[in-house]
C-alpha cells in the first residue's frame, strides 16, 4: 500500500526557508481584512514588497476599501505564492495574518 503526502507540511527548517523564499519572491499577494461597514471578510490583490529583515510590506493606496478595513482594525491575512500551469492548489502557497503598522504617505514628488 502507498502512504499517503501529508497534506501540511511539517514546520522544519527546509518549510521555514520556503515561506521566506515565497514572501520575498512575493509582488502582489490576496489581503484579507475585515469590512468594517458590514464586519465581512474582504480580500483583494494588493502589491508585496518585503523590509530588510524579511517581513512584508503593502503598497496600498488611502483611496482602497482595504485601506479603510485597516484603519478601523489592523487584523490581516496576506497570502502569497505564485500558481503555475496545472493545478494551483498543487504550488506552494503561505498565509502570514497579523496587524498593520507603519503607515505612511508616499513622499510628494515634485513636477
Amino acid at each position: 500500500m502507498q502512504e499517503e503526502t501529508p497534506l501540511i507540511r511539517p514546520t522544519d527548517e527546509e518549510a521555514r526557508k520556503l515561506a521566506r523564499t515565497l514572501l520575498r519572491g512575493a509582488r502582489y499577494g490576496a489581503l484579507a481584512v475585515l469590512d468594517p461597514e458590514t464586519g465581512f471578510p474582504l480580500a483583494t490583490r494588493t502589491l508585496v514588497g518585503a523590509d530588510l529583515d524579511g517581513a512584508p510590506v503593502l503598497l496600498i493606496s488611502r483611496l482602497a476599501a482595504h485601506t479603510r478595513a485597516l484603519a478601523a482594525d489592523p487584523r490581516c491575512s496576506l497570502l502569497v505564492g505564485e500558481p503555475r500551469k496545472g493545478d494551483p492548489l498543487a504550488w506552494p502557497r503561505l498565509t502570514v495574518t497579523g496587524e498593520a503598522r507603519g503607515w505612511r504617505r508616499a513622499p510628494k514628488t515634485k513636477m
